[in-house]
């Protein structure tokens, strides 16, 4: 009986760790497949239901959000792209530019940080779209008005650790 208990205890220990590199090894994946705003997505993410989708106005949504509506065949990435590489007169608003200071035209995504990138999207129960937000830049991961973080959980079904999902 204590060889059963033992094995076990070990097994736990070997999970326990291996769960550091995997979840390291998810952040780089995570870091490294988060798309610039000012390029072409090269992914689709299409969304299958009717949903709001949150656009920040700036960095951790200090000045506000818009609320866009998207419909079942939308391609969000392709969505999300061409919202923010909208040009904005920055006289017309109080937010910081990161990108420069100057009363030149401006993007929409240069009020989001030096390099925001979209890491993926969080989707909760009442049709709501958030974007997840990776700014190479700043290091710094945000979405709407919290910052958020990768985590990772035992999965008995695939015997691995996978992305932990809330």
């Amino acid at each position: 009986m204590a060889t059963t208990e033992e094995d076990a205890q070990k097994q736990e220990e070997e999970k326990a760790k291996s769960r550091g590199p995997s979840l390291n090894s998810l952040i780089a994946v995570k870091r490294a497949r988060a798309w610039q705003l000012h390029l072409w997505p090269m992914d689709k993410f299409i969304v299958r239901n009717r949903a709001k989708l949150h656009l920040p106005r700036s960095y951790l949504s200090k000045d506000g959000e818009d609320v866009q509506t998207v419909y079942p065949g939308t391609d969000l990435n392709q969505f999300v792209h061409q919202y923010y590489i909208e040009s904005i007169d920055p006289a017309s608003v109080p937010w910081v530019n990161f990108v420069h200071a100057d009363d030149v035209t401006a993007r929409r995504h240069e009020f989001l940080g030096p390099d925001p990138r979209v890491a993926g999207y969080e989707m909760d129960g009442g049709g709501n779209v958030y974007i997840r937000w990776w700014d190479g830049f700043l290091s710094d991961q945000w979405s709407g008005t919290q910052k958020w973080k990768l985590d990772v959980v035992w999965d008995e079904d695939t015997m691995a650790w996978v992305e932990k999902t809330d």
